[in-house]
């Protein structure tokens, strides 16, 4: 996961395609990343969780990362799924985990949800 965030922090769009799961690369994959990283800047990575999957070659990863787009500071929190194949660990989906008014902010600050990025 930190190596992912690291790739999109330095716009290594190869190193992305390469820890994507091959059933989830689209031919263009490499330069829709590419297009993606113009006016991005990452501001930081916060994992929360890492979980196994439902065999030894799975896995979850829950992170915060936090960026500025166009002006605009935003974030992206994800529960990540993991396959582990000819032991490398390969991206397949995210999901967004839920979140409720009242938890503690997944940025890592302690505090409420509502009282920082909510």
């Amino acid at each position: 996961m930190r190596s992912r965030y690291c790739a999109y922090v330095e716009k290594n769009a190869a190193w992305l395609v390469a820890t994507w799961h091959p059933s989830q690369r689209v031919a263009e994959l490499e330069t829709l990343l590419s297009e993606s990283f113009s006016g991005t800047e990452w501001l930081g990575l916060n994992v929360t969780r890492c979980n196994q999957g439902s065999h030894e070659n799975e896995a979850f990863v829950t992170f915060f990362a936090r960026f500025i787009e166009k002006g605009r500071t935003s974030a992206i929190y994800e529960c990540s799924r993991f396959l582990r194949e000819d032991q490398r660990w390969y991206y397949v989906d995210g999901t967004t985990p839920e979140l409720g008014r009242n938890d503690r902010c997944p940025c890592g600050s302690d505090k409420k949800y509502k009282k920082c990025c909510g």
